[in-house]
């Protein structure tokens, strides 16, 4: 007698063996969101499990799916500071996998990102060091970027906001002033604006906005890496 099975089960069976014999990060990640899309704690569990193994091997995706797990909740107790964490990772991730394609990327800047991508503590502590150092402000003043500010130039108006937020470049630090152009940078979409947004409100440890726009910066490089990779 001849027994017909379902091609969708024979395609899940597959990708099981595939993640548990081989460690495989990317059918991991794919088991990972057959239990996310299951109801219940226990699938959200063992979907947050799958999703930790997977980030382990340094699959961008999967440490992005660790930051909103950590972010709302789901499968882990919430923490906004740990899904801080997870999301720099992620956007570290994706940048070292681009770099690693790319054959213009400096071979020193492959072997620093890696090193942050496989230590968390190296990654927060450059994300933090990034932030810290003022800008370098060279064929203009700081009355020219402030202008284009307010003429709407997003990269101004972070540059503007960067400056206010350090009290460089001949400005008084003023952190109401920071914000303001970090947001309204941020949200005409500049990628800089995004991420110094983030930073700027985790430097004042304003955890609930902080981890809004480091998604949103994580998503922006998962999408870059999407596109480089063809989605894989």
């Amino acid at each position: 007698m001849n027994v017909a099975f379902d091609p969708k089960l024979i395609d899940h069976l597959e990708l099981r063996e595939k993640a548990l014999k081989e460690r495989d990060a990317r059918a991991l990640y794919q088991m990972a969101q057959i239990y996310a899309s299951m109801k219940g704690k226990k699938n959200e569990k063992k979907a947050y499990e799958l999703y930790k193994s997977s980030a382990t091997h340094g699959y961008a995706k999967a440490r992005f799916m660790m930051g909103l797990c950590n972010e709302k909740g789901i499968g882990v107790k919430q923490s906004l500071p740990m899904a801080i964490t997870w999301y720099i990772r992620a956007e570290i991730s994706a940048v070292s996998d681009i770099a690693d394609r790319s054959d213009t990327a400096d071979e020193m800047d492959r072997e620093r990102l890696h090193i942050f991508r496989e230590e968390p503590g190296f990654a927060t502590e450059l994300d933090d060091a990034a932030y810290a150092r003022p800008d370098v402000l060279e064929s203009v003043t700081i009355e020219e970027i402030a202008f284009a500010a307010e003429q709407g130039d997003p990269y101004a108006q972070d540059c503007l906001g960067h400056n206010y937020c350090l009290g460089a470049n001949g400005l008084e630090k003023d952190l109401e002033a920071a914000e303001y152009w970090h947001r309204k940078s941020a949200e005409q979409g500049c990628e800089a604006g995004i991420h110094h947004l983030a930073q700027f409100y985790k430097r004042a440890e304003r955890y609930d906005e902080a981890v809004e726009w480091y998604r949103k910066y994580a998503e922006l490089r998962i999408k870059q890496r999407e596109a480089y990779f063809g989605g894989s």
